[in-house]
């Protein structure tokens, strides 16, 4: 996961990649779904993914 994640920051996000990662962790407000289940569930950073793997990252933060 982490190594997806530096990807994800290198060569997807565009703009303001602070919004999405903080350090080498995404930022709090994330959350992140490892095939529909919570990553903190499956070792955040540590978890190993497969190659049918399905990751979706949803933004719970808004403006006021």
């Amino acid at each position: 996961m982490k190594d997806l994640l530096a990807w994800v920051r290198t060569n997807l996000i565009k703009e303001r990649p602070e919004m999405f990662m903080k350090g080498d962790t995404v930022r709090p407000g994330v959350l992140v779904l490892v095939n529909d289940c919570d990553w903190e569930l499956s070792g955040q950073l540590e978890t190993t993914l497969q190659e049918k793997d399905v990751v979706v990252f949803i933004s719970t933060l808004h403006g006021g």
